[in-house]
């Protein structure tokens, strides 16, 4: 794994384009995560002052401590895993030689990037700053400061409350809200927007610094009527506590004095959209926008248990890229058009269930509340009970008889064939997985999920009452009341088992769990099939180059011409093993068939073999060539192909593949799309 970590960095620092780089950490960081042993390479990247290396190696790492997070934010064992290998290291690291300022903010910057608080040794302590005998200079100049961001990101608010954040991210506690509090306090716009924002920072202390030089502000005139229209609706997302109190006070003291509040912006809102919620309880919400004559793309994704988890406007220069962005948020999210109110509602239950968790909404909910009336996003009750009311549907259900209501919760039957998002309900905790571990029969590990969904019976009850309201305010309504019936009946404490969507999702659970127990490689090869392969001397490398080379042939070779050379000679033990094995190559190749044609993918699967891997893979590439000479006829193959054919079976022999590995991943897409 070292070893394919080193090749991943080393590929992401040599990546020429941002698309490029962009997915291989996208790529990255999941395999990273599940990985603990990959931190030794990524932190020694990281450690290095190779600023290519470590850029690529910081990118990586705050991209798999994001994934990292939000698996133990889900009850996965893999993200507080790796989340503790990470901190081990540094912390050894920190404890043999003490980190320097610039390596704390690095790290700093790293974690609150992944939305953690930077541990220690990304801490920037009074010892530390004592130590380098640096003073005060480690105190930024404010206007230097906002100077060097405005120039790397811009003047969108939003984004430089985010540069802001990961930049205050390694200071002390008191040392942050004192220079938020500093920054808030001056007197123009954009200051008094990262007030807003900061508002809604996680840390009490910071919310109070930017409330108390708001109120200063409010005190000297300068708080800006814009800033004093988006207050009150702020004001109702805070809990009760110090910041809130001084807010109130911002409040009266602008109003006493005669303080205008700017007239509500010209907002049209095109189109409307939500996903049903995925199987954490993740929905996002999607607007089409324009204001004051700016396009855009208004966002928000809320989570079950966290309220509103992101939220953020991307601009548009025109309609044509408007709806471009739309239909690529479509490409990655089923969504169903909803009414604007229903967005309201949606966005007004996330922030009353946050609040009741001890959380605020995002701080991009600010700008969002630019597009609705500000009485619009009161907090409201989210439990499932409360949701079945606002929507009418107890009502409804109280209407028809015993057999009616029945046989709308019998019709949940059909949900994972009509919706998208069910193939993501099942549970996946690593308590679960503990459970049914220890189960030593089907009947004991079936009985094992069923005692765990008995404890979330209200969770899913919510997550059925949020589908119904989305449904209900969608151009498609026959199916919400069927969702509200099945959120009512696990509500009354019916049987799950007689409910037909938490029997799938049972079904779906243990499947999942059989699965990790098989789990899959990039090159969609199974444990059991690896080790049938293995002791015929054929690796997971070698087979994904055979396969690679078999989805690019100029002309297609018949199932018997690649698949008889490969498995030649292998005895197969035990009954039924051929027909397993052949029905999983048959889906390996159809896998790697279908990422031949993109860049990223091969890009990724490439960077992470290491030197002896390549070989194998350059072995199993060539050999497929061979066997299938006729297909690869020297016309259809440009003077640049035979010189990549000699060059892979030059690694074969023993050459350097650092140079192959750049050409690889563009000339295999091209050869791909050729060959179509």
């Amino acid at each position: 794994m070292l070893q394919k970590a080193f090749a991943l960095i080393a590929a992401i620092a040599a990546a020429d384009d941002e698309d490029g780089r962009a997915r291989l950490i996208c790529d990255g960081a999941p395999a990273a995560m599940r990985q603990p042993e990959s931190v030794e390479a990524i932190a020694a990247a990281v450690l290095t002052s190779e600023d290519p290396q470590a850029e690529a190696a910081s990118a990586l790492l705050s991209a798999a401590l994001d994934e990292a997070r939000m698996a133990r934010e889900n009850g996965l064992p893999e993200g507080a895993a790796f989340i503790a290998a990470v901190e081990e290291r540094f912390a050894e690291e920190n404890e043999a030689r003490p980190f320097p300022i610039e390596m704390r903010g690095r790290l700093a910057r790293i974690h609150a990037r992944a939305g953690l608080v930077p541990p220690v040794y990304a801490v920037l302590t009074p010892e530390v700053i004592a130590a380098e005998g640096r003073g005060v200079e480690v105190v930024p100049n404010i206007d230097a400061l906002f100077a060097g961001i405005l120039r790397d990101v811009g003047d969108a608010p939003l984004q430089v409350h985010a540069a802001l954040s990961e930049l205050l991210a390694g200071l002390m506690p008191d040392a942050r809200a004192m220079l938020a509090g500093m920054i808030v306090e001056r007197p123009e716009a954009l200051e008094a927007r990262l007030g807003l924002y900061w508002l809604l920072d996680p840390d009490p202390d910071l919310r109070l610094a930017s409330a108390t030089a708001l109120l200063r502000r409010a005190e000297g005139r300068s708080l800006g009527a814009e800033a004093a229209r988006l207050l009150p609706a702020v004001r109702k997302w805070l809990p009760a506590e110090p910041a809130r109190a001084a807010v109130d006070a911002t409040l009266r003291r602008w109003m006493q004095g005669g303080g205008a509040v700017a007239e509500p912006l010209k907002v049209r809102i095109a189109r409307t959209a939500a996903s049903l919620p995925d199987g954490v309880g993740a929905q996002s919400l999607v607007a089409a926008i324009e204001i004051g004559g700016q396009k855009g793309v208004a966002m928000a994704m809320l989570k079950q248990g966290y309220g509103v988890k992101d939220a953020f406007i991307l601009p548009c220069t025109n309609l044509r890229e408007q709806r471009l962005t739309l239909e690529r948020i479509q490409d990655e999210i089923n969504v169903i058009d909803i009414d604007p109110e229903a967005l309201a509602g949606a966005l007004a239950r996330a922030i009353g269930e946050g609040l009741a968790a001890g959380l605020c909404p995002a701080p991009g909910l600010v700008d969002l509340a630019e597009l609705l009336e500000a009485d619009a996003l009161v907090p409201a009750p989210s439990d499932a009970e409360a949701t079945l009311a606002a929507m009418g549907a107890l009502e409804r259900l109280a209407v028809p008889s015993a057999a009616r209501r029945g046989a709308l919760v019998k019709d949940s039957a059909h949900w994972m064939d009509r919706f998208g998002e069910a193939a993501t309900w099942f549970e996946d905790t690593a308590e679960l997985r503990a459970a049914i571990a220890r189960a030593r029969t089907d009947k004991g590990r079936e009985t094992a999920v069923w005692k765990h969904l008995e404890t979330r019976r209200d969770w899913w009850a919510r997550h059925f009452a949020v589908c119904a309201a989305t449904l209900k305010a969608g151009p498609e309504t026959a199916d919400w009341l069927s969702f509200a019936a099945v959120a009512d009946a696990l509500l009354d404490g019916r049987s799950m088992k007689r409910i037909p969507i938490m029997a799938e999702i049972a079904a779906r659970t243990l499947e999942a769990w059989h699965a990790m127990q098989d789990a899959p490689s990039n090159a969609g090869t199974s444990s059991g099939i690896r080790a049938l392969l293995a002791h015929a001397g054929i690796s997971e490398a070698y087979l994904q180059g055979y396969l690679t080379a078999l989805a690019i042939a100029p002309r297609m070779p018949s199932h018997q011409d690649w698949l008889g050379p490969l498995l030649d000679g292998i005895e197969f033990p035990g009954e039924g093993a051929l027909q397993h094995l052949l029905d999983a190559l048959i889906d390996a190749a159809n896998g790697i068939n279908e990422a031949a044609a993109d860049q990223g993918t091969m890009a990724g699967w490439i960077a992470a073999l290491d030197p002896p891997n390549l070989q194998d893979w350059a072995a199993g590439f060539s050999d497929l060539v061979a066997v299938t000479r006729r297909h690869w006829p020297a016309r259809s193959l440009a003077a640049d192909d035979k010189r990549v054919l000699r060059d892979i079976a030059s690694v074969v022999e023993g050459a350097d593949g650092q140079a192959l590995r750049r050409l690889l991943p563009a000339w295999i897409a091209r050869r791909y799309e050729l060959r179509r």
